[in-house]
């Protein structure tokens, strides 16, 4: 039996204006070749000036790991030829990095607390995009020096079903953070995976770079079918190679590209043109002001404070504007597992029928915890929430002013409802003897006519009440 054992080296775009050492924009979805200049094409004589943001979130996401954060971090080139990479060399960190040795805590498939450690967390740029079309590949430079955060883990991962899990929390530490978008869709967070096999006790065995990586459904898939192949090629006693390989995602398995590289391959030197930077007080300032709680965190507070179930956490928790719109209106309304059912139910069924995200929806905290509160006091009931949720969601009003404009207060006391009940017993007074004659079945013509005579704002359960009294 084989023990599987995962590798992750994350690369995400970060949240900067511009590119990591040009002016040139950093903006998704532009003309190809619109967003360059001299010093990201790789111009001769040209020098680099490091963006000092993209230098401050990526120490924000070091220190949110746990790491080691370097009070002197330095620039290297790494060395290679490939035609999306116009300098032929790759402005990256590899001797001294943002932080290192850190660790963080994820909640794997199963639901169980893992641990998984980082290696290390370095600042790069990217390289452009390779269009293939036919028998001509097209070069569009436009990503070529985004400001890349490139983050490593140690091999701590045993299956590619925790590889997912954890991943999917990674996305959801930098949405909070507000450093990257994290849309793996749009490249701005990609995966190269490092898988190896071996049995119990034994040492690391041979690893494999699996790259092409665009989802977390595939490095899932992608993990466990290299797992597989691998056993099978020891069981046939046929040697591991140590490569990086591809995810053909048609036909759901790893090819092989290219032998893997090592650090030596790179020629790794320091970057002549980028100096030393050595953070200074307001610097380590900045980098603290930008720490959150962080979700799995906020997760177990909110869980434990509101009452709230697993899949309810991790609804509420799900991105850092939900789970403040939560806690808002949680706290508001003094019935947190009302509103997470709420978030969960009826306002999702609202969003998708509009078309829109909790962020630009007419929604609010206030608006959902007054809801709650109108239907805790009794004045309203679920009926006419459902109702007045849908008013909110039309008209941009609050529940209370929806309520009162359109005279839509609940009946809840037996003075304001037998009068009414009077009228419907006179007309149809058949039916109310055949009720008093022992056929009950009758009796749910009753309530429609009542509710229908109260246009839906009588309490079902005075109703009931009400009518069983008067039914004997």
């Amino acid at each position: 039996m084989y023990q599987t054992v995962v590798g992750l080296e994350i690369h995400i775009h970060l949240n900067t204006k511009s590119k990591a050492f040009c002016s040139c924009l950093a903006e998704f979805g532009d003309e190809p070749n619109t967003n360059v200049c001299p010093v990201c094409l790789g111009y001769p004589g040209v020098l680099p000036v490091l963006n000092e943001e993209a230098l401050t979130q990526g120490y924000t996401v070091a220190r949110a790991l746990g790491c080691n954060l370097s009070q002197r971090t330095l620039f290297d080139r790494k060395n290679y030829f490939y035609p999306d990479m116009p300098k032929n060399y790759q402005i990256t960190q590899f001797h001294d990095p943002v932080g290192r040795d850190g660790k963080i805590e994820f909640q794997a498939h199963d639901g169980t607390i893992k641990t998984i450690r980082i290696h290390d967390v370095h600042l790069e740029e990217d390289a452009g995009k390779m269009i293939h079309a036919g028998d001509m590949s097209l070069c569009d430079y436009n990503r070529a020096g985004y400001s890349l955060l490139e983050v490593v883990t140690e091999p701590d991962l045993t299956s590619g079903e925790d590889a997912e899990a954890f991943l999917l929390s990674f996305q959801r530490l930098v949405r909070y953070l507000g450093v990257s978008d994290g849309n793996m869709d749009e490249g701005s967070m990609k995966c190269d995976t490092n898988v190896s096999i071996r049995k119990a006790g034994e040492p690391l065995g041979t690893k494999v770079e699996i790259k092409n990586l665009n989802s977390t459904r595939f490095i899932k898939k992608a993990i466990e079918f290299e797992t597989k192949r691998q056993a099978t090629a020891l069981e046939t006693n046929q040697r591991i190679v140590q490569e990086t390989r591809l995810w053909n995602e048609n036909r759901d398995v790893t090819e092989s590209m290219r032998s893997k590289e090592g650090s030596l391959d790179y020629r790794y030197f320091p970057e002549p043109d980028i100096p030393p930077f050595l953070p200074d007080a307001a610097f380590w300032a900045a980098v603290e002001s930008r720490q959150v709680e962080l979700p799995l965190a906020r997760k177990h507070r909110l869980t434990a404070a509101f009452g709230l179930s697993r899949e309810q956490g991790d609804f509420v928790a799900e991105s850092r504007f939900m789970a403040d719109f939560f806690e808002q209106a949680a706290k508001e309304s003094g019935n947190g597992l009302a509103v997470a059912n709420w978030l969960m139910g009826d306002v999702q069924k609202e969003l998708n029928h509009f078309n829109l995200s909790l962020e630009a929806s007419p929604l609010t905290p206030f608006r959902l915890a007054q809801l709650q509160k109108l239907l805790d006091s009794g004045r309203i009931h679920i009926k006419i929430a459902k109702q007045l949720l849908d008013a909110v969601f039309e008209q941009n009003k609050d529940p209370e002013v929806v309520m009162r404009e359109k005279g839509l207060e609940a009946i809840t006391t037996e003075e304001q409802l037998s009068p009414i009940v009077d009228k419907v017993f006179e007309a149809h007074a058949t039916v109310v003897e055949a009720i008093k004659a022992g056929d009950a079945r009758q009796k749910g013509f009753l309530v429609g006519q009542v509710m229908k005579a109260t246009d839906g704002r009588a309490a079902p359960a005075l109703v009931n009440s009400l009518l069983a009294k008067r039914l004997g």
